[in-house]
């Protein structure tokens, strides 16, 4: 509990308090002067600007006070790049100071707890304070203070009382907040609902560095240490070949000088900026200067031709200013971590705004030039691709490996601090090699000169740090130039023809941004690993062989386990592991019992106790919740594995116990009456969907690695039962749409198919639930709504959002699905049971016993 420096807690002076007269729990304070040696630390209120409030903004005075400013004499080309910004940013601020009310006023945030306090609990305190100095006068003149006692018990239950009740109303306040949100406001319901997630506090008052601690106002210098040995290259031959850094020195010092770097950027467009500046992200952090997104989104016809002229200023002097180069850096724990070791914080860096735009500008002409030559297997930071491709390849490889009895290892890799140590004098060479020449890799090469970043923890920050090595996490231009370092990785191994193959297709190392995953034979896996081992050293990249793992995802015929190692060091084996998000097992089965725990975790995270109708949430909010929280969660990578007639089934049944208590209703209501009353949709439909979804998105595709694997899934025709292609064409049918055929050759639209597969949907369920209805005589009168999957029924459609018509609506749907008991059919079978008594029990021998059935 107390650090090493603690002395002397034997002598220290304890003790226990008289109770406070406004202490209305069990509990009472103790307090104990212990000596320490700690440093001395000045307490500071932590002081923000306001945000600026956009729904207050006056466009016309915004637009037209920032037109003034940008036609002022000094905004003129004599003027650098730097002050041309700052002069940019300087108006930006002053046309909002003129147009919104309390722009970026300074306040204060005190430290202080989320307690209520209003009119009755401050005279009910007053009260209590009163009866309890006159019981203390009555107790130190050691007379009878009975009556005081009582008094003071009467006024401390009365301020309880008061408390709970001030709470109790807080929190259907807060309820009726998210309810009225559901329906109207979007943003605000996404807000509040976000407030009731456990949070944590990531902030840790030491960190360690080696064996040194850092404490109090050290804790900076130790961040400060942190990202500038982070920032500073390794060159240290033991660990890396250096010889791949020095010809890129060499080349690149030459690389100016040569004939076909004679070519000029082409100026940026009015059109370019405006692309760029609607590509910007709303409702984020302001950068250092205090500009945010909307600054610039909402004077985009004011403000577009100057950002023009300055970004054209820029390509033509090729001197991009240090404003640009900066950035703030805010260390964010990775999950499960231990939060007093800094390698365990991922660093995420807040450039400013006009940066943002300039990179974006530079990474759309860069992206059609190197996207051909990108390798097919990389599926991070690509436009239309996700994670879930990566995963999508790995399944379909294990899958067709098991059918054909053929060994199968999957092995993931751990790169340390991937985007933290690309090595800017290789990267800048590689970038030259992919084609980008002239002015264009002149500009790259001034971007990453002298960059720098200033780390914030909690309301300080640190000086500047230089940073030599690594790229921004958070910058535009990061996931461009990451992407384009460890293509040279796959392309080798590609090349080398090892690894796994679905028919001629290599799908030997599937990768998700730094997440590079090898698939092949026991012989083949060594090799691909020497050949990682071979370029990351060339690369001065590190792979942790202690974090990387292999596991045996076909065992086939003459299986024989093998022993991996990169470099001189093994890699572990084992049963199981998770890879981007999705465990896999040696049986390629679904983890099902991982899936209901945390399905339940994010549920109860978020809502607590209030999983009911009776605490005043509305049953269609809490659905609400449920469907846009929990279940991309609970069923997340599921459409690329094999789920089981059993592993639905227990899925399904955590949602319908979760759907009940939403409801109010007890374990006997019949399934379909549920989904019905809510308009949800079964697990089972949820699963199809997410596979359609990705069926079509791949299929829009040309030229994917994923879609040839379809493609040639269809060739090989029925044999292989459990690929994706005959999976999707079972849900196909189930919803009589085209067949995979039709769909991979012609590919609806987005909307045509939303809307033909939305319709598919609800005539499967309303056929099957309208059947239910028929056959159960427990919804015999529960009517089906039109598009029953994603409409309520009347019952709660209708139903207000306030306790009283949620508490009505609860008793019709008990009425509805048969589950309530009315006084009639009460007294029937208690006189049912009292002829049966008296038949079989003669009244003398008639006992509790007897009744109970014992």
């Amino acid at each position: 509990m107390f650090p090493e420096t603690t002395t002397g807690i034997q002598n220290s002076n304890i003790v226990i308090e008289d109770r406070h007269p406004t202490n209305t729990s069990d509990h009472t304070l103790v307090t104990a002067n212990i000596p320490m040696k700690i440093d001395k630390t000045s307490t500071q209120l932590v002081k923000i600007y306001t945000r600026p409030n956009w729904a207050k903004c006056d466009t016309n005075i915004y637009t037209s006070t920032l037109k003034q400013e940008l036609e002022c004499e000094s905004r003129r080309k004599e003027s650098s790049v730097e002050e041309r910004i700052k002069l940019l940013e300087k108006s930006i601020h002053k046309a909002g100071k003129k147009s919104i009310p309390k722009y970026r006023q300074l306040k204060s945030l005190k430290t202080v707890g989320k307690g209520i306090w209003n009119r009755k609990i401050s005279e009910a305190s007053r009260d209590s304070k009163n009866a309890h100095t006159l019981w203390k006068r009555k107790i130190n003149s050691h007379q009878n203070a009975d009556t005081e006692k009582i008094n003071l018990t009467s006024k401390k239950r009365k301020l309880r009382q008061l408390q709970r009740q001030a709470y109790a109303s807080k929190k259907e306040k807060f309820i009726n907040d998210i309810m009225q949100a559901s329906q109207k406001d979007s943003k605000t319901f996404h807000k509040l609902v976000k407030q009731q997630r456990s949070k944590h506090d990531t902030n840790t008052d030491i960190l360690y560095i080696g064996n040194k601690a850092f404490e109090g106002e050290k804790i900076l210098s130790a961040w400060q240490t942190h990202f500038e040995t982070l920032g500073t290259p390794n060159f240290d031959e033991n660990i890396f070949d250096l010889e791949r850094l020095e010809l890129a020195k060499l080349q690149n010092k030459i690389i100016p000088e040569l004939d076909i770097q004679n070519k000029e950027i082409t100026k940026a467009t009015p059109t370019e900026i405006e692309s760029a500046i609607r590509k910007l992200n709303t409702g984020k952090a302001s950068d250092e200067n205090g500009i945010v997104s909307e600054h610039y989104i909402h004077a985009i016809d004011v403000i577009t031709d100057e950002i023009t002229d300055i970004i054209n200023q820029i390509f033509e002097e090729l001197d991009v200013p240090q404003s640009l180069k900066n950035g703030i850096l805010t260390p964010v724990l990775k999950k499960e971590k231990d939060k007093t070791i800094p390698g365990n914080y991922r660093g995420i860096v807040v450039t400013s705004i006009f940066s943002k735009i300039f990179e974006t500008i530079i990474k759309d002409r860069l992206e059609p030039e190197l996207f051909p030559s990108q390798n097919t297997l990389q599926r991070g930071f690509t436009e239309g691709a996700s994670s879930l491709f990566t995963a999508f390849i790995v399944s379909e490889t294990t899958m067709l490996y098991k059918f054909l009895k053929i060994v199968l290892e999957l092995l993931t890799l751990d790169a340390e601090k991937a985007f933290d140590t690309v090595t800017h004098e290789i990267m800048l060479n590689k970038m030259f090699h992919d084609g980008i020449r002239g002015d264009m890799w002149v500009l790259l090469k001034n971007i990453y000169t002298n960059m720098t970043l200033q780390v914030k923890w909690g309301d300080q920050t640190t000086q500047h740090v230089n940073i030599q090595q690594g790229i921004r996490q958070g910058a535009k231009l990061s996931t461009l130039l990451y992407k384009r370092y460890n293509n040279t990785i796959l392309n080798s191994i590609t090349g080398s023809h090892l690894g796994a193959k679905i028919g001629t297709i290599c799908v030997a190392s599937p990768t998700c941004a730094d997440d590079i995953a090898l698939l092949g034979e026991p012989q083949d896996i060594q090799a691909m690993l020497n050949i990682i081992e071979f370029h990351t050293k060339r690369d001065m990249v590190k792979i942790n062989p202690e974090k990387s793992e292999v596991l045996c995802t076909s065992k086939g015929k003459n299986y024989q386990q093998k022993a991996y190692t990169l470099g001189e060091k093994q890699i572990n084996r084992v049963d199981k592991l998770k890879h981007l998000g999705i465990t896999r097992n040696v049986k390629s089965k679904v983890n099902t019992d991982e899936r209901l725990k945390t399905g339940r975790q994010t549920i109860y995270a978020l809502l607590g106790s209030g999983l009911h109708a009776r605490t005043g949430m509305c049953p269609l909010v809490l659905c609400k919740i449920w469907k846009t929280y929990v279940v991309p969660r609970y069923l997340y990578g599921l459409e690329v594995q094999i789920c089981t007639k059993a592993d639905i089934y227990e899925l399904e049944k955590l949602q319908r116990k979760i759907f009940r208590q939403f409801l109010s209703l007890p374990e006997r209501t019949a399934s379909s009456a549920l989904y019905i009353l809510l308009g949800a949709e079964p697990v089972e439909t949820i699963l199809d969907r997410n596979m359609l979804s990705l069926f079509l998105t791949i299929s829009r595709l040309d030229n994917a690695i994923e879609k040839k694997i379809l493609q040639w899934e269809l060739e090989i025709g029925k044999d292989f039962t459990e690929s994706f292609i005959n999976r999707i064409d079972k849900i196909l049918n189930k919803y009589s749409l085209p067949n995979p055929k039709e769909i991979l050759e012609n590919p609806p639209s987005k909307y045509k198919w939303k809307n033909m597969l939305k319709k598919a949907i609800n005539i499967y369920w309303s056929n099957i639930w309208k059947e239910e209805c028929l056959i159960k005589t427990t919804i015999k009168y529960l009517t089906i709504q039109e598009n029953p999957t994603e409409n309520p029924h009347n019952i709660w459609k209708a139903a207000r959002n306030n306790q009283n018509d949620i508490r009505k609506a609860e008793f019709k749907s008990r009425l509805i699905t048969g589950t309530y008991i009315p006084q009639t059919a009460k007294q029937n079978c208690k006189i049912k049971f009292q002829n049966i008594l008296e038949l079989s029990v003669p009244r003398a021998e008639r006992t509790l016993s007897t009744f109970y059935g014992l």
